[in-house]
């Protein structure tokens, strides 16, 4: 397996650090059958209805950010309807930084097709005018998400 440029296990380890600081929970798991495993056992759980599943294009350490980007409504949707919403991130598509996504977000431009970029960090947050705090009012409640290792 060719890992990126910018991999490395501290990168990965904050990146971890970081989405869990944002109520995110990480689950590693070895590869990319142990990650579908968990993510079927998710959904058969709860139901389609309560659980979305994404593959996730880029991960960003500094902040413990997704990057979805898909040419598909439904995949978008997935973020923000079910009250779960689960991320499948390669531990190689973690970069440290938001700069370092810029080369792979202008090649998805240049291809001229439409598409959809989320940037998403943990639960879906906002705060009506008097300051009060709702989690889960414009997407999910939950974050989970399956780093697959190898």
């Amino acid at each position: 397996m060719e890992k990126s440029p910018s991999f490395d296990e501290g990168t990965v380890a904050r990146f971890v650090e970081r989405a869990e600081a944002v109520a995110t929970k990480v689950t590693r798991v070895a590869d990319g059958a142990a990650a579908e495993k968990l993510a079927a056992e998710m959904l058969a759980a709860e139901g389609s209805e309560h659980v979305g599943v994404v593959r996730v294009a880029k991960g960003i350490a500094d902040t413990g950010t997704c990057v979805v980007v898909t040419d598909d409504e439904e995949t978008r949707l997935k973020t923000m309807l079910p009250e779960t919403t689960v991320f499948i991130l390669k531990a190689e598509d973690i970069v440290p930084h938001l700069a370092d996504i810029a080369p792979f977000l202008r090649s998805r431009q240049a291809d001229g097709r439409v598409s959809y970029t989320s940037f998403i960090s943990g639960p879906s947050r906002t705060a009506d005018i008097e300051r009060v705090s709702a989690i889960g009012v414009h997407g999910p409640l939950a974050v989970h998400v399956i780093l697959q290792e190898g």
